[in-house]
């Protein structure tokens, strides 16, 4: 009886372990993301240099 309200309180593990891989893939969809903006602003600082001249 305590494993059955735990388990509907909580979920179930296969349900967690889902979740948790669906936040870690998002988490590194977005890190992924971040450092992609940051090279494109580099990249646009240096050619924003070059052509002002």
């Amino acid at each position: 009886m305590i494993q059955m309200m735990m388990s509907t309180l909580g979920g179930s593990a296969a349900a967690r372990a889902s979740q948790q891989q669906h936040a870690l893939m998002l988490r590194k969809i977005v890190g992924l993301a971040i450092v992609t903006s940051g090279f494109a602003v580099i990249v646009a600082q240096v050619l924003q240099h070059a052509f002002s001249g």
